[in-house]
């Protein structure tokens, strides 16, 4: 419909209806382009954290198999601490008799 001579009242509140829809439609999309453009620069920030994310994962856990074999090697030179300690100890006791 378009604004012209035979334009009555009602015709002139409906073309204004819709433009004023009209309006209101390309202001809501061009809203969303930007809500989209923010949520995929959003999106590309987490993927970034993600990423430091899952590589301090592997770096933590190369750093605990790192410990778990130090704990390993601790605990076998404990052992052999102890057994030595036991063997100086049995030495040094007085013969009974």
């Amino acid at each position: 419909m378009r604004l012209g001579e035979n334009t009555g009242p009602r015709q002139l509140d409906e073309l204004l209806d819709r433009a004023t829809l009209g309006a209101r439609v390309l202001t809501l999309t061009g809203e969303v382009r930007d809500l989209q453009l923010r949520f995929s620069a959003l999106e590309g920030r987490f993927a970034a954290m993600e990423s430091r994310f899952s590589a301090m994962e592997i770096r933590l856990g190369a750093i605990e198999r790192r410990l778990d074999v130090q704990e390993e090697r601790m605990s076998a030179m404990l052992a052999v601490i102890v057994r030595i300690a036991e063997r100086l100890d049995r030495t040094t006791e007085p013969p009974s008799g």
